[in-house]
């Protein structure tokens, strides 16, 4: 196990955690994991355990859902998510009747459904509801 990073569960969000963690192990063990999107099996490496559990400080026992292709383009969607938020916020006025900015941002948020995010249903709505009335 030399070569699998040492467990530091002091910096872990919740030190005391009761969840699948053995407290007799002293180092991070590769979990296999399967993508939500696309189904591919991948595994959560030992590094990007402690990089989630004491770095970013997630709550230890977090899998990651998506594949590292997924994740990327995922994020890479968020962000494009985030660009016709702020341009909705800084021009609602202008926007609401443009059909193309309407389209193209229900298409992202309807394309964010596929990674299991579904937090977008009210903008969606209020999407179509924009578009049938432009």
């Amino acid at each position: 196990m030399g070569s699998s990073p040492k467990i530091d569960r002091s910096k872990w969000h919740k030190p005391t955690y009761l969840g699948h963690d053995d407290e007799r192990a002293t180092h991070y063990e590769g979990i296999a994991c399967r993508c939500k999107r696309c189904g591919v099996p991948f595994v959560f490496s030992a590094e990007s355990q402690k990089h989630a559990f004491e770095f970013e400080r997630r709550y230890p026992g977090w899998l990651p859902t998506l594949c590292t292709t997924c994740g990327e383009e995922w994020n890479f969607l968020k962000q494009e998510i985030l660009k016709f938020e702020h341009q909705w916020e800084s021009n609602r006025t202008g926007l609401a009747s443009d059909k193309n900015f309407l389209n193209s941002w229900l298409v992202s948020l309807k394309n964010a459904q596929e990674y299991g995010q579904n937090d977008y249903n009210s903008r969606i709505s209020m999407l179509i509801k924009a578009t049938e009335n432009t």
